[in-house]
């Protein structure tokens, strides 16, 4: 491919390898491509979007916002929720590092290595305690609201259950 044509991404600052490959999507947009045929997700480029995807995949929404809610408690304001997650504090922008961690013999133990671009790491970690039902008598349970209405056991459909002991409704 003669006359490589650069773009800078929007989220790594990096010049990167940007060349439509003629073809293009339903909404008419074009495909761009880089030097090793990954595509270019709008402004970011394919190493970018990798790591946002990977990082949507790895952290569910309950971990994020968690730590949404305990960066807002810090008074930090949440600028991106998306990866490269960007939180502002005091007018000083900062980029967040989610990272899976864990204990072993009272050293912490990362997931993956922090990037250096980095400039807050938010540690993630799991755990289990095992509890009998008397312990955690008097906890708040959440019941998370219901948006839409679930159909009811009269409206829904019945089928014929067959098997040993089970009966048709």
């Amino acid at each position: 491919m003669d006359g490589l044509k650069t773009r800078t991404c929007g989220y790594c600052s990096a010049e990167r390898t940007w060349n439509w490959n003629g073809q293009k999507m339903k909404d008419g947009s074009k495909v761009y491509l880089n030097e090793l045929g990954h595509r270019w997700a709008g402004r970011r480029c394919p190493v970018c979007e990798k790591s946002r995807v990977a990082a949507a995949v790895r952290h569910d929404s309950f971990d994020r916002e968690m730590i949404f809610q305990q960066l807002t408690e810090k008074g930090f304001t949440v600028k991106s929720k998306v990866h490269p997650v960007a939180v502002e504090k005091d007018g000083i922008s900062y980029q967040l590092g989610i990272r899976r961690a864990r204990t072993v013999d009272g050293s912490i133990l990362l997931d993956s290595p922090a990037e250096p671009r980095d400039d807050i790491i938010a540690l993630v970690f799991e755990s289990v305690r095992l509890c009998t039902p008397e312990q955690i008598k008097g906890v708040n349970v959440f019941v998370p609201p219901l948006d839409t209405p679930r159909p009811t056991a009269s409206a829904m459909p019945t089928q014929n259950i067959r098997g040993a002991g089970a009966e048709s409704y």
